[in-house]
């Protein structure tokens, strides 16, 4: 399943690498997008709130440029708990 997150990208970055403490391996950083979302709760308000969006290293160029403009970013998502969905406005 994927969904489309619409937000200003704020900025990039990449991610320290991290090193395995038991084998001593070490996996690369990944580069990731912080994006300002904007979230419509029940009364009406706006509530603003940042999400990283982890992206492959190949397609990090295509957003450098789109830094303080508003984008769609096609995801995939995974968690470590239940997700509910719900039709949106």
């Amino acid at each position: 399943m994927k969904v489309i997150i619409e937000g200003m990208l704020l900025s990039t970055y990449v991610k320290p690498d991290f090193k395995d403490k038991d084998s001593g391996e070490v996996t690369k950083g990944k580069p990731v997008l912080q994006v300002l979302v904007d979230t419509e709760l029940s009364n009406g308000s706006i509530k603003q709130e940042m999400q990283d969006i982890t992206v492959p290293i190949e397609k990090i160029s295509e957003y450098k440029d789109k830094v303080g403009k508003k984008i769609q970013v096609p995801c995939s998502f995974m968690s470590k708990s239940s997700v509910s969905f719900f039709v949106s406005n």
